[in-house]
């Protein structure tokens, strides 16, 4: 046969009985039938006997409702489903945008974080930083990576973002072309090839006095924390002195058990945390509330020595419970259940106030330990494994200057 054109081979095809159109049409819509049972998650109901409205219906991601879906109708399944294919940019004549395929990777970024916090933080940046931008309503086959390079690094410019901003919002931009050219809607993904070339926003670092407490600031915390402890018996005050030893993410330290602690080798092993968690419920609703996890922020356990400041505090407690009754599963209780983690930040503010320091909160004490410790020359990948952390650059986040400006330029003084 001679050379002709794909127009031309379809014309002849068509004009001599070899293609059914009809065919092809039914073929088109079960495979679009198929990719939407393939990604649609939520449940499609049949129109019940008797029903007000005789019609197939289901829910599909919006996240400019208060409810975080709306419902999608058809007079039958087949209806239904085109409605839902269309929703989901996997017919021809719909244009697949990135805020159309934002509402198809959320629900499986949900499906594979289990967290809600996470799909909480995504949805704010996305509202924030990409919904309203143009591009993000083109069509992603015509979008290239100079397109898309462009526009990424305008939105650092633009919005004045830090590295760590940019980031997040690159997760959720990454994470949609990434899953739409998994799910074969696209051939190639131009998103990989994007260079970011702008200058990112400079954080200064915060004064050491509004991080750490500084010179005898903590000293008076601990003379204070005992003191009310003694008056009104509230384990919320040895829990902030316990962690002026130990480090602990405020959640890991109210989850701590018994079980946690060696008191032969003088060790504590730190395993859970209590997290506050926002569950989202089978009406669309929002429960908030916080609950205590088999693992720590990054999902490993780590040892901390117990020093004798702080063992004479667990002995303390032992001493204590020997002459109660009740639940002795965790080390810090109130009325016989564990403290959560307001209840510690409600103390350590009372303290503050009471021992005339400024407000600083549970995650200072944290700051505080990794300062002492790196004025008093432990290396700092010690200080990183003590506080949890992966990487080396994120503690060093947590190292101020604990001395008073008077003790540190002294030290300055005499080093000439």
């Amino acid at each position: 046969m001679c050379n002709l054109t794909q127009e031309e081979l379809l014309k002849y095809a068509l004009g001599n009985g070899m293609i059914n159109l009809d065919e092809v049409s039914r073929q088109v819509n079960m495979k679009m039938i198929e990719k939407v049972r393939e990604i649609h998650k939520y449940k499609i109901t049949p129109p019940s006997e008797n029903a007000k409205d005789p019609r197939w219906q289901t829910h599909v991601e919006d996240i400019t409702k208060e409810s975080g879906r709306r419902k999608i109708k058809g007079n039958t399944e087949d209806e239904l489903m085109m409605k839902l294919a269309e929703h989901y940019g996997l017919t021809d004549d719909v244009n697949l945008t990135m805020n159309d395929m934002y509402k198809m990777w959320l629900p499986y970024k949900r499906s594979i974080t289990n967290s809600e916090n996470t799909i909480y933080r995504h949805t704010n940046h996305w509202k924030r930083y990409c919904i309203d931008s143009e591009i993000c309503n083109k069509n992603m086959k015509t979008l290239t990576t100079i397109d898309l390079e462009s526009w990424a690094n305008s939105l650092i410019k633009d919005n004045n973002m830090t590295r760590k901003e940019w980031q997040n919002v690159k997760v959720i931009i990454g994470g949609i072309w990434d899953y739409t050219y998994r799910k074969n809607l696209i051939k190639t993904n131009p998103w990989a090839g994007v260079k970011i070339s702008v200058k990112y926003r400079q954080i200064s670092k915060k004064p050491p006095e509004t991080q750490v407490f500084v010179g005898n600031e903590d000293e008076k915390l601990i003379s204070v924390c005992w003191e009310m402890y003694n008056s009104n018996q509230n384990e919320s005050y040895l829990a902030i002195l316990f962690n002026l030893y130990c480090g602990l993410r405020v959640g890991e330290l109210v989850a701590l058990k018994w079980k946690n602690v060696n008191m032969i080798e003088n060790y504590l092993s730190v395993e859970d945390e209590e997290v506050h968690i926002r569950e989202r419920l089978s009406d669309g609703t929002i429960n908030y509330k916080w609950e205590i996890v088999d693992h720590t922020k990054t999902y490993t356990s780590r040892y901390v020595p117990l020093i004798p400041k702080a063992l004479d505090i667990l002995e303390k407690i032992i001493d204590i419970r020997s002459k109660r009754n009740g639940n002795n599963e965790f080390i810090f209780q109130k009325e016989g259940k564990h403290l959560n983690t307001n209840n510690v930040g409600n103390a350590l503010r009372w303290a503050c106030k009471k021992a005339g320091i400024s407000n600083k909160s549970t995650h200072k004490i944290r700051k505080t330990f990794a300062s002492k410790l790196d004025a008093n020359d432990v290396p700092i990948d010690e200080i990183r494994i003590l506080l949890g952390h992966t990487d080396a650059q994120t503690t060093l986040g947590y190292i101020y200057n604990p001395l008073p400006k008077e003790e540190t330029l002294a030290m300055i003084e005499n080093a000439f």
